[in-house]
């Protein structure tokens, strides 16, 4: 993912977010692997959007509870249901189920997006806004060499 001047702050930390998600399920083996970032529907991307920015912000979830919660609701809005097997096509999903019923390996998957919200709201920001660096002050008067 090279930076993309066009995207903006939370577009392109909504795609560092899914894609690091995508590559630590991969990792983890989970059973489910999401499907690129480029191949996802525009709907899932516009609710990605506001959970990034949400995650960002002043009112992020600091749990995984918190956010396994909202990811349900996020989901059930989407049209979304409960199933044992996932299905994309028929938004089908085993894991629309409180957090305490969800097994150790979607729980990990849950915390690890905290931490990468986390990651994406303190080292992904606008450079145009940095503040100027400033010289340090410089002594007055002749300055003593050493020897």
């Amino acid at each position: 993912m090279g930076k993309d001047t066009n995207m903006s702050i939370t577009e392109q930390r909504a795609e560092f977010v899914y894609n690091g998600a995508r590559l630590a399920a991969e990792a983890a083996g989970a059973p489910i692997i999401p499907v690129l970032w480029a191949e996802r529907e525009k709907p899932f991307k516009e609710q990605f959007l506001k959970v990034i920015e949400r995650q960002c912000g002043d009112q992020r979830s600091r749990s995984p509870e918190e956010l396994h919660s909202s990811w349900m609701q996020s989901y059930y809005s989407m049209g979304w249901v409960y199933g044992k097997k996932y299905d994309r096509e028929k938004k089908i999903h085993p894991d629309l189920v409180p957090y305490n019923q969800l097994g150790q390996l979607e729980r990990d998957k849950d915390a690890v997006f905290v931490a990468l919200c986390e990651i994406a709201r303190q080292w992904i920001y606008d450079t145009t806004v940095l503040p100027t660096p400033v010289d340090p002050p410089r002594p007055k008067g002749k300055i003593k060499e050493w020897a």
